[in-house]
């Protein structure tokens, strides 16, 4: 799983932007109907998991595009602070949030009322890599092996899942607790496999000159969303067309991003100049297949993905007592926006 590396040079770089500014001065064409009167933008706030990436390329394009401004909207995207996603939208400090489809029936078990409308990744990027000459390319492989977990994030739930779903023993593994999120450990022999998202640390050893191999869960059937877009019980109660004004944007943002894939990398580092383009644009590449999956549309989520994952919560003693899943995410909007 070597990736072909090629140096980016400045006019690849000046071609990209080119593009960006190609892509916004397109979605400005198409009406000659007279400007209607000047409303003032409904304003959003959009709190984020991380730190701006590529993931988000989706929200980039609805902002540079003018879908936003389209549906009446001025949208803040926030980095992660202090204070997470759920936190910030139950207290009313933003309409919006990213979060784990596990942290989320969690998070309502608790009390927090708060509702999933759409995913960004339709299929999980969790997976579990090692380097090539280990020679480990299955779960079975596992077997006897130091595996590095975050046991504490949804990581952790579907690495048990998945081994689970081939009907391993845990305790065949040696599995460790994750105490920082580098790649030192794999590459220096102190483990022999460590949990990764697949857009992300496999990406950043391809780049390095590594070969890697990974096991990705999504391929045994475990598939907890791992980004999907939230509100709250009350927004949706009083302010239903600002959910899908919202909605409908951001899923013709993520369709661009999925058109236009090194768009989508260059446009992240217009909102994080600290990223690499190289990395990005790969990271980008590796996202499609999660994003659009094949017969599905940007943003859908399905009934059997969130009863598997409560049905995962609950094997697995994260849930205490019965809940009503169904309560924890709506495709009402979804079906409006796409005419389902």
């Amino acid at each position: 799983m070597k990736l072909n590396q090629r140096p980016i040079s400045t006019w690849y770089i000046l071609l990209l932007l080119l593009g960006i500014g190609v892509v916004i001065a397109l979605a400005g064409c198409g009406s000659n109907q007279p400007a209607a009167a000047a409303v003032p933008a409904s304003p959003v706030t959009v709190q984020l998991a991380w730190v701006h990436s590529v993931e988000y390329s989706g929200f980039y394009f609805a902002e540079e595009n003018g879908y936003y401004a389209e549906e009446g909207l001025a949208v803040e995207l926030a980095e992660l602070g202090s204070a997470g996603p759920i936190q910030r939208v139950v207290a009313g400090e933003a309409q919006f949030g990213i979060t784990s489809g596990d942290t989320l029936i969690t998070a309502r078990a608790e009390g927090s009322p708060i509702v999933a409308v759409a995913t960004i990744y339709q299929r999980s990027p969790v997976a579990f890599i090692s380097l090539a000459e280990k020679n480990i390319s299955r779960p079975q492989d596992l077997v006897g092996a130091k595996v590095l977990v975050h046991f504490d994030g949804t990581t952790g739930l579907v690495y048990n899942a998945m081994l689970s779903s081939v009907g391993i023993d845990p305790s065949r593994i040696n599995s460790v607790p994750r105490t920082d999120f580098g790649n030192d450990p794999l590459l220096t022999g102190q483990v022999d496999v460590m949990d990764a998202f697949v857009t992300n640390q496999p990406v950043q050893l391809a780049l390095d000159g590594h070969q890697i191999n990974a096991i990705l869960a999504s391929d045994y059937g475990i598939d907890v969303y791992a980004n999907i877009i939230f509100t709250s019980e009350e927004i949706i109660a009083q302010d239903p067309d600002l959910v899908e004004r919202f909605l409908r944007a951001t899923v013709r943002g993520m369709q661009s991003a999925v058109d236009n894939p090194e768009v989508a990398a260059a446009l992240a580092l217009r909102y994080n100049p600290e990223l690499s383009l190289e990395s990005e644009v790969e990271s980008m590449r590796r996202s499609l297949p999660l994003i659009d999956p094949a017969d599905s549309f940007p943003g859908h989520m399905t009934a059997e993905n969130w009863q598997t994952t409560y049905q995962i919560l609950l094997d697995q003693g994260f849930m205490s007592g019965p809940l009503d899943v169904e309560a924890g995410y709506t495709l009402t909007f979804l079906e409006k926006i796409y005419g389902d």
